[in-house]
């Protein structure tokens, strides 16, 4: 594996990683909205 590869599949990790957080705080806001 080439440090190159390495960086895009850290980078792409990343990537994944903040669209879950995005989707997970999404998820939250949501259920608060709806629970009160």
């Amino acid at each position: 594996m080439t440090p190159d590869q390495k960086k895009n599949n850290r980078r792409m990790g990343l990537t994944l990683a903040s669209i879950a957080v995005l989707f997970f705080i999404g998820f939250i806001i949501r259920m608060v909205w709806l629970g009160h």
